[in-house]
């Protein structure tokens, strides 16, 4: 009896990662759309591609961490950060197999830890938030 217990739980805390992973990968994907139909526009300089870079990943990990926090049933804080890393991991997988190359740099680690500690940070305010 145990044992079913613990698959349901696994089972639910797995559904809240691909559902926060999910949740950034959409926002990630539907900001690059808007911030590249801005600079389309001339509504953003070229310039502002590398600030707007940023602003959309934090906005992503963000999105996913906050999908894990408000999710069914008591999530630990660290799926959303886990969730996050896991969405920035995807994105970057898709445009290394896009681009044909793949490079593990320091900057990939950062942004990994950053997507981490966000998302992480996320998911805690807002099961705190939920749990008033």
């Amino acid at each position: 009896m145990a044992s079913g217990k613990r698959k349901r739980k696994t089972d639910r805390a797995g559904r809240a990662l691909l559902r926060g992973a999910a949740v950034g990968i959409a926002s990630l994907l539907l900001l690059i759309l808007l911030f590249a139909l801005l600079i389309f526009l001339g509504w953003l300089p070229e310039w502002s591609i590398s600030i707007g870079n940023t602003v959309i990943k934090i906005l992503s990990v963000l999105a996913a961490g906050a999908a894990t926090g408000l999710g069914q049933g008591k999530t630990p804080w660290y799926f959303g950060g886990i969730a996050a890393a896991l969405a920035i991991a995807a994105a970057v997988a898709c445009m290394s197999i896009y681009l044909g190359a793949f490079q593990l740099t320091w900057n990939m680690a950062a942004d990994l830890l950053m997507a981490f500690a966000i998302g992480s940070a996320a998911s805690a305010v807002l099961q705190k938030r939920k749990a008033e």
